[in-house]
């Protein structure tokens, strides 16, 4: 099986025997992977990571391809935390993935799981994901690329260089860009809170198989980060609690002194109104409060 690129991106050609030699990335357990496989790759003496898909033809591997080129038409408006992919890596004339910059960076989840690190640091970098939220929204209102979502947003598609002190995004070949069809993402599926707002998030009626629930915007991207903020704060995962666990867990944070403001921002992602930004609410949150949030002190005090 032959396939001819006609994209404009760099395509590095390399054999089976070479590609069968590839160590595989070691990675968290706590990372959350379900693309395909990942390797380190060296190329020209540059450390580069190699993501295969487990598509590699159809209207799924279709849609990677125009994904991948798109973020590289644009690549001029996008910030240098989005870590896009850099070129095409094809085995016998076949492409098999991409690659994109190695980082020495720690995925945001430990980092997020990491007792050692303190709570304020752990409120930084979630801030640095809202204001990276904002970002985009400003490229979508101010440069010709007016649709860029990263659809797919979970604390396990970040990294975190703790001594810089900088969020990059990875995993962009799941991005909603130019006029690609829904990825699958984490946090947007069928058992969501999100089905509690029912006209509100786009849910993915393609009649192509293609397998992503939710058509990515603005609402959705706010909505995952709103849950990844309350993961964080539950210290486990609420995204499938229905709605009286979800608003009791809510009043809980507000009887522990959350403040009313960041709690009604929570409360919006399953109503009809538009989500909103906690980014900048997220400051008021004390060492106690994270700390009597979490699952196993909720858990008793409800009891």
């Amino acid at each position: 099986m032959t396939q001819l690129w006609g994209g404009h991106m760099d395509v590095i050609a390399i054999s089976k025997k070479k590609f069968r030699e590839l160590e595989p990335l070691k990675l968290s357990k706590m990372v959350f992977n379900t693309e395909g496989i990942i390797y380190n790759f060296n190329y020209q003496g540059q450390p580069k990571i190699l993501k295969t898909l487990f598509h590699n033809n159809g209207i799924i591997f279709a849609n990677k391809l125009y994904t991948v080129e798109m973020l590289d038409t644009y690549q001029k408006y996008l910030p240098n935390s989005l870590c896009r992919p850099d070129s095409l890596v094809s085995v016998n004339g076949v492409i098999q993935g991409f690659t994109i910059p190695k980082l020495e960076a720690d995925n945001l989840v430990d980092v997020l799981n990491d007792k050692n690190i303190s709570p304020k640091e752990h409120i930084y970098y979630l801030k640095k994901v809202g204001e990276l939220l904002d970002q985009l929204k400003s490229i979508r209102r101010y440069t010709p690329l007016n649709s860029i979502f990263l659809n797919d947003l979970h604390e396990s598609n970040f990294l975190v260089d703790q001594n810089k002190k900088q969020l990059y995004v990875i995993d962009l070949d799941s991005c909603k860009i130019g006029t690609n069809v829904a990825f699958p993402s984490k946090f947007l599926t069928p058992k969501a809170l999100l089905n509690n707002a029912p006209n509100k998030y786009k849910i993915n009626n393609d009649e192509m198989n293609v397998p992503g629930y939710v058509t990515a915007d603005e609402n959705s991207d706010l909505y995952c980060y709103n849950i990844m903020i309350l993961n964080y704060l539950y210290g486990d995962n609420l995204n499938n609690f229905n709605l009286q666990e979800f608003y009791e867990y809510l009043n809980y944070l507000e009887y522990i002194g959350v403040h009313r403001d960041l709690t009604s921002i929570f409360s919006r992602i399953v109503v009809g109104a538009s989500n909103k930004n906690p980014s900048n609410y997220l400051d008021l949150l004390t060492n106690e409060q994270i700390y009597r949030a979490k699952s196993s002190v909720y858990t008793r005090v409800k009891k």
